[in-house]
């Protein structure tokens, strides 16, 4: 999945000191990040098969490994919701994905499962 980058947010990206890209990166990731729910989101079977997404995806942190290789930690919430039973149940789930930051855009590399 790519994520396009403005003009003005590849400028600002260039000319940043390294800590204060970590920030930029998070300011360029959290506004868009709900308009990719189906990407960041991952299956929830290990919480319960019938959990799901409940809001609140955010950016937790962005993290430098080398170079233009980034790490974006993230969190959302999830609900399972057994109306008939009376039970409901909630948590936070947080995940991680790699991203290479690139000319024009921001490049994640989510894990997929056969």
């Amino acid at each position: 999945m790519k994520l396009a980058l403005t003009r003005e947010q590849q400028g600002n990206l260039i000319s940043s000191n390294p800590v204060k890209k970590l920030v930029l990166l998070a300011d360029v990731i959290q506004p868009e990040i709900e308009k990719y729910v189906d990407d960041f989101v991952q299956d929830m079977s290990h919480i319960n098969d019938v959990a799901s997404y409940s809001g609140g995806l955010r950016v937790d942190a962005i993290v430098n490994i080398k170079d233009n290789l980034y790490r974006c930690d993230y969190s959302y919430e999830w609900l399972i919701a057994w109306n008939c039973a009376g039970i409901q149940e909630s948590g936070r789930v947080s995940e991680k994905v790699r991203f290479q930051l690139e000319e024009k855009s921001l490049d994640f590399k989510f894990l997929t499962f056969d």
